[in-house]
């Protein structure tokens, strides 16, 4: 199973395998265009052997979707035309998660692009494995 953390610059990629309750980061991919985006995404799922992709839907603090949550559902939705199944994740707050995460680490790996989300993909996930036990 893939987790996603849909961002406009980089996607973060965590991986779990389907009945275990922990996911682990697998870095992140640069956003190119979305043809390019998406069969990276499918190459990584067919390495990785993952049936499902879980991706994180950006709400706002009141729960309403906005702009960011309607170009997560589109990347969605091609990801589903290319033949992956995937689940929604409110996403609200992982990335404060992933930041505490990542406290430990030394602030020059902290502040490199893309560690935060990966870090925030792992959140997604092991929130979906959480509830979905």
């Amino acid at each position: 199973m893939l987790g996603l953390d849909v961002g406009d610059a980089r996607i973060g990629v965590a991986v779990a395998e389907e009945g275990r309750p922990l996911a682990f980061g697998r870095g992140w991919i640069e956003r190119r265009d979305l043809e390019d985006d998406v069969a990276r995404v499918c190459e990584l799922a067919r390495r990785e052997e993952a049936g499902r992709v879980v991706v994180g839907l950006p709400r706002r603090t009141g729960g309403e979707e906005g702009a960011q949550a309607a170009k997560v559902r589109a990347f969605a939705a091609a990801l589903e035309a290319a033949g992956l199944e995937v689940r929604f994740v409110d996403e609200r707050f992982t990335t404060r998660v992933a930041a505490q995460a990542l406290a430990h680490l030394p602030r020059k790996k902290r502040q490199q692009k893309g560690r935060l989300d990966e870090a925030a993909a792992v959140a997604i996930l092991e929130t979906y494995l959480e509830r979905n036990a």
